[in-house]
C-alpha cells in the first residue's frame, strides 16, 4: 500500500467521527510524519502505525477519553504551529518474520513450483497449439465441397476457441498464484488486511 492510499483510508475512517478541523490537523501531522521518515521508509512507518483503521480507532478512542480543559485536545503549541502528539504506543507488529516468509516461499517454489509451471506451460502451450490447428483448419481445405469446407471451418473455429480458453486458464492460474502469495504475505507477515484490494 502506498503512503497516499494509507492516508486516504485514514481520512475516510476519521471523517464524520471527528470535527473537520481536527481531521485536517491529524492528516497534516501524519503526512509530515511520513515525509520525515523518508521515501524508502514508508512501509516501516505503516508497519509501526498499524492499519489505517487501527490508527483511526486509537485516535478516536484517545479523543473520547480527553477532558475538555484548557489546551487538552492533544495539541502542543510550538513557535511554528500546533501539531498533534499521539499519546499511544504504535501497534506492535504481528505475524511471521520476513525471513520465515521468504524461506516458506522458497520451499513452496521447490515443492509446488514444478507442478504449477507444468500447469501454466501446459495450458499455454496447449492453447497455442489449438489456435494453430484451428487456423490451419480454417485456411486449408480449398479442394473440399461446400459442406466439407463448412465442416472443416467449424472444426477450426472450435479448436481456436478451445485454445483461447486454455490460454485464459494459464493467465488465471498465474493471477491466482500471485493473489495467494500477496494474501499470505499480508496475513502472516504484515499482520493486517490488504487495503490495496480495496483501492
Amino acid at each position: 500500500m502506498t503512503k497516499e492510499t494509507y492516508l486516504r483510508f485514514l481520512r475516510a475512517y476519521l471523517s464524520n467521527r471527528l470535527p473537520a478541523g481536527e481531521v485536517e490537523d491529524i492528516m497534516r501531522y501524519y503526512t509530515e510524519y511520513f515525509e520525515d521518515a523518508g521515501e524508502g521508509h514508508e512501509a516501516e512507518v505503516m508497519a509501526e502505525l498499524g492499519s489505517p483503521e487501527q490508527l483511526a480507532q486509537q485516535i478516536i478512542a484517545e479523543r473520547s477519553e480527553e477532558e475538555p480543559q484548557g489546551n487538552s485536545k492533544g495539541y502542543r503549541d510550538s513557535s511554528q504551529e500546533a501539531y498533534l502528539v499521539p499519546s499511544y504506543e504504535p501497534a506492535p507488529r504481528t505475524g511471521l518474520p520476513r525471513w520465515t516468509f521468504i524461506l516458506l516461499l522458497i520451499l513452496a517454489a521447490i515443492c509446488v513450483g514444478p507442478v504449477l509451471l507444468g500447469l501454466v506451460l501446459g495450458l499455454g502451450g496447449g492453447g497455442l497449439l489449438c489456435i494453430g490447428i484451428g487456423i490451419m483448419a480454417i485456411v486449408g481445405g480449398r479442394r473440399l465441397s461446400f459442406a466439407g469446407l463448412l465442416y472443416q471451418v467449424g472444426g477450426g473455429l472450435i479448436a481456436a476457441s478451445v485454445g483461447v480458453l486454455l490460454i485464459l486458464g494459464a493467465v488465471f492460474a498465474v493471477w491466482a498464484l500471485a493473489w495467494l502469495i500477496r494474501r499470505f504475505r499480508n496475513a502472516f507477515v504484515e499482520g493486517g488486511p490488504d487495503y490495496e484490494d480495496l483501492y
